[in-house]
């Protein structure tokens, strides 16, 4: 059962109280009054690299050499020319013909 922080309505009056998930709001326990549920931030604790605004920055003209490509651009790929290697031509010259 988690434990839930209440504040009353009326008093100001602050409590914790362990409690079901999806039960209602309990009366003050000072003076009977309503409550209502006080919702805080939960502690969240990021280790490790890349939660920094620093890690993931380069700094401004250091180590730019080129434009950044944009994304779902793909970069730019040299591909060597492919050449065909042709059979050598045939040459009538050396043949003779009979008739």
């Amino acid at each position: 059962m988690p434990n839930y922080e209440y504040k009353c309505t009326q008093d100001g009056t602050t409590f914790e109280l362990w409690q079901e998930v999806g039960a209602g709001a309990p009366p003050c326990p000072t003076c009977g009054a309503p409550t209502q549920k006080v919702f805080r931030p939960i502690r969240t604790i990021f280790k490790g690299s890349g939660f920094y605004l620093t890690d993931t920055r380069a700094e401004a003209g250091v180590g730019k050499s080129e434009e950044a490509p944009k994304t779902g651009d793909k970069p730019a790929t040299e591909t060597p020319a492919v050449t065909e290697a042709k059979p050598p031509a045939k040459s009538d010259a050396g043949a003779t013909s009979s008739s």
